[in-house]
């Protein structure tokens, strides 16, 4: 079954209102935190918290997906793969 922009939109909304709620320094220190963890931490353990930042990020990209130019893109596009591929060699 294939997921239409609208209905991810509608499925992600309870994410983006409870970030909308946050104060802003909260998102940044959960992503911190993840990262910094997930580096420090070898193994399983640090795989998967780098696994869950690559999702978090990730969806937060497929988002903002429709507002950004191409260079944010591939710059985002980038990031979400590092995360994503460090996290693989921790799994693996």
């Amino acid at each position: 079954m294939a997921i239409t922009r609208r209905s991810f939109e509608q499925r992600m909304g309870p994410l983006v209102v409870l970030l909308s709620g946050l104060p802003r320094a909260v998102p940044f220190l959960v992503v911190a935190a993840l990262l910094v963890s997930g580096l420090l931490v070898q193994g399983a353990v640090g795989g998967v918290l780098l696994l869950v930042l690559a999702l978090l990020l990730a969806t937060l990209l497929a988002l903002s997906w429709p507002a950004l130019h191409p260079g944010p893109r591939v710059l985002r596009v980038a990031v979400v793969g590092l995360v994503a591929v460090r996290a693989l060699t921790f799994l693996l």
